[in-house]
C-alpha cells in the first residue's frame, strides 16, 4: 500500500543565519519508498531534512507537500501527514514509555476533542509493532539506548503519520540496535506505505536499507537514484574523498562498500604455530 503523498523541494536553498549550506536543491520523495541521504560531515544533509519538514526557513526555493508550502499549512494539518523524528531527541524529565508515545496523538486532537478509543488503540498497536509493550510504565530515562529509541519511533508510529523523516534515527546505538531500529523501520514501510526519509552515516546500511539513496555534496545532490546505481568507487570518492572497493554484500545483494585505506593488508601469514 502507497499512500502517495508528494513531498518536494523546488529550487531549495537553505542554510544558517544567511550562510547557504544547499543551492539550488531540487528533488522529489519516491511515495511509499525508504530513502536514504548521505554524505560527508558537514555536507547538509541534516540542513536538507530540516528544511523539507519546516524547521529550517527557506533561503530561496519551496518546499511542497502534495503542492502546496508546507510555510502555509496549518501546523495540525502539517503534522497529520508529516512527522519528524530529530537526532537525539529530548524526553521531559520522568515521563513514561506510554505518555511518549502518546504524545503522538496530539495532533488528531483540537480544543474540542478529548481522548478516544482511536487513540488508545494507535497506541496499543505502536507499542506492540516496536515490542515495548512491557515497558509502557517505565520512565525513558531508564532504558537503554535501543529501547529509547523504539520507543519514540512508537510515538512516530502513533502519530499515524503518511511520511516519516528521521535524522540519523541509528547514532550513539550499537550495531545490533541499529539494525533493530531499522527493521523496524522496513516493517512501517512495507506494512503501512509509509514514506520514509532518513539521514544515514553508514553507506552498507543506506544500502541495504534503503530504495532510493541522494548522495550530498558541494552544496547539492552529487547523485540520486536506486543503491545499486548510485553507490560506486567514483561517487565513494567524490563526495568522501576515500578510496574503496564496491562488493556484493552476501546476505542482501546490495552493494557493499570496502574502503582501502592507507595501510592495506591483502594477506598476512598466520604466526601461530599449529601443533
Amino acid at each position: 500500500m502507497s499512500l502517495d503523498h508528494r513531498l518536494e523541494a523546488q529550487n531549495l536553498c537553505a542554510g544558517y543565519e544567511k550562510q547557504a549550506i544547499l543551492e539550488n536543491v531540487s528533488l522529489t520523495l519516491p511515495a511509499g519508498k525508504i530513502t536514504a541521504i548521505v554524505g560527508g560531515n558537514a555536507s547538509g544533509k541534516s540542513t536538507l531534512l530540516r528544511t523539507l519538514t519546516r524547521i529550517l526557513p527557506t533561503v530561496s526555493g519551496s518546499v511542497l507537500l502534495d503542492g502546496q508550502s508546507v510555510h502555509t499549512m496549518p501546523s495540525r494539518k502539517l503534522a497529520q501527514i508529516m512527522g519528524l523524528l530529530p537526532q537525539s531527541p529530548i524526553a521531559p524529565e520522568g515521563i513514561t514509555v506510554a505518555d511518549l508515545v502518546g504524545r503522538g496523538r496530539h495532533p488528531h486532537h483540537s480544543l474540542f476533542t478529548r481522548w478516544g478509543s482511536a487513540d488508545d488503540r494507535a497506541v496499543d498497536q505502536a507499542l506492540r509493532a516496536t515490542g515495548i509493550e512491557k515497558l509502557a510504565e517505565r520512565e525513558i530515562d531508564t532504558l537503554s539506548g535501543g529501547q529509547r529509541q523504539r520507543a519514540w519511533i512508537a510515538m512516530a508510529l502513533a502519530q499515524e503519520t503518511d511520511l516519516l523523516l528521521l535524522d540519523e534515527p541509528t547514532t550513539f546505538l550499537d550495531v545490533s540496535h541499529q539494525i533493530e531500529v531499522l527493521d523496524l523501520l522496513v516493517d512501517m514501510n512495507t506494512g503501512r506505505g509509509t514514506t520514509i526519509a532518513m539521514v544515514l552515516h553508514d553507506l552498507n546500511l543506506a544500502a541495504r536499507y534503503a530504495d532510493h539513496l541522494i548522495a550530498v555534496a558541494d552544496r547539492g545532490i552529487y547523485a540520486e537514484g536506486p543503491p545499486s546505481e548510485i553507490l560506486t568507487e567514483s561517487m565513494v570518492k567524490a563526495v568522501f574523498g576515500l578510496e574503496s572497493r564496491i562488493i556484493t554484500d552476501p546476505v542482501s545483494g546490495t552493494p557493499s562498500m570496502v574502503p582501502l585505506g592507507r595501510h592495506k593488508v591483502i594477506s598476512r601469514p598466520c604466526s601461530r604455530k599449529i601443533a
